[in-house]
């Protein structure tokens, strides 16, 4: 205790793409402001909201990200500042980031968002040095590569003292020397924290000896009562904001008494029928509009998932977060109403206009688009 520290994190701290988790995600960031990090790394989840939003959480809340490879891809600029210069216990640590140029980049922003991600081993070869110069005397890479890329990176750039790497799995329980640097990493999620106990050289900030502890963040980790009366109150938050951005398509339809029981259920019956549909339009509904960053638009998942305005229906949270896409239930209603007398295939025709309507569906036309889905 009372040893310096030097606190870094290799990046994705933000969460996924809906409204929901970037309430989320703000609440997040103000916690984490307060754990006073030196640096954070850039992952590509940390732009789910857009450019603009990161700068945002960025001001707000004095958070450290880096990134030396992820620019503009008009003018080139880089993001975020390339490196960081963080003095501890008489060491000068220089800390840079790098992200894998072949992790996807989606953003929800309402307009398209592409970016420039430069190849991370030569970037850091032109790098290196230069942080060397601006006196860096030990360097930190926080590698959001994952595991095989950590270890490449410092096969090709042997000038690197310690190397955090992000995108894993899995946690690094034991002392690992990659090329004279020492490799770890403490998992994702938060579910566990990992430290290392470094000897420097004084005057050249070379890592004479390490040791890593990686603690699991289980049941066994009392929760400090602070935080856990926060985090509860913020639940209590979020529902309410849940509920709210969902505007006029509240949950108002149909009865408590009945369920939705999924497609699951009907393949039980209707495996040829669920063969044919499963790679239609209606069964992939929801990912056409994430794809276009309307994943958790309220005007939108009412007619790309099951049951969004009914009671029981879809809903971003577990098990309703079953009902994504259009199934046969977004068309026949509740499961339980289950009729085999051929009501249940008229209620479905009747529902089609629903949706496809003249201002989303100009050109429906029964017939057409009945043959699409035959059954």
């Amino acid at each position: 205790m009372g040893q310096p520290v030097l606190m870094i994190d290799a990046g994705d701290l933000f969460g996924r793409r809906s409204r929901i988790d970037r309430e989320q995600t703000r609440f997040v960031c103000e916690v984490t402001s307060e754990f006073g990090y030196d640096a954070i790394g850039l992952g590509e989840a940390d732009l789910n909201y857009g450019l603009d939003y990161l700068r945002e959480m960025i001001d707000t809340y004095h958070l450290p990200f880096t990134s030396a490879n992820v620019r503009l891809p008009d003018d080139g600029e880089l993001l975020l500042p390339e490196y960081l210069l963080v003095e501890r216990g008489g060491v000068t640590f220089g800390i840079c980031s790098v992200m894998d140029p072949s992790y996807q980049i989606m953003t929800m922003s309402a307009k398209d968002e592409t970016y420039q991600v430069d190849d991370p081993t030569e970037t850091l070869k032109g790098l290196v040095p230069r942080m060397r110069e601006a006196g860096a005397e030990t360097v930190v890479l926080l590698a959001h590569l994952g595991d095989s890329g950590g270890e490449s990176i410092l096969a090709a750039v042997p000038d690197i003292d310690i190397c955090l790497v992000g995108h894993s799995r899995r946690p690094y329980r034991t002392e690992r020397i990659v090329q004279q640097a020492a490799l770890i990493c403490s998992s994702y999620e938060g579910r566990s924290i990992g430290r290392l106990d470094g000897q420097f050289e004084r005057g050249t900030g070379k890592l004479k000896a390490f040791d890593v502890v990686t603690t699991e963040l289980n049941e066994a980790v009392a929760d400090d009562p602070v935080m856990l009366e926060r985090v509860e109150a913020f639940k209590v938050h979020l529902e309410e904001f849940r509920i709210a951005s969902r505007g006029i398509y509240q949950q108002t339809l149909g009865s408590a008494d009945e369920s939705f029981l999924t497609d699951r259920e009907c393949r039980k019956c209707h495996q040829d029928i669920w063969d044919q549909l499963r790679d239609s339009g209606h069964t992939n509904a929801l990912t056409t509009i994430a794809r276009k960053g309307l994943g958790d638009a309220p005007e939108c998942l009412v007619c790309h998932t099951t049951g969004y305005v009914y009671i029981g229906g879809y809903d971003d949270k577990p098990p309703a977060n079953r009902l994504r896409g259009v199934q046969c239930e977004a068309c026949h209603s509740y499961g339980t109403l289950h009729a085999r007398d051929g009501k249940w295939a008229k209620e479905a025709r009747n529902t089609c206009v629903t949706c496809h309507d003249q201002e989303n569906s100009p050109e429906f036309d029964y017939d057409t688009y009945w043959a699409k889905i035959a059954h």
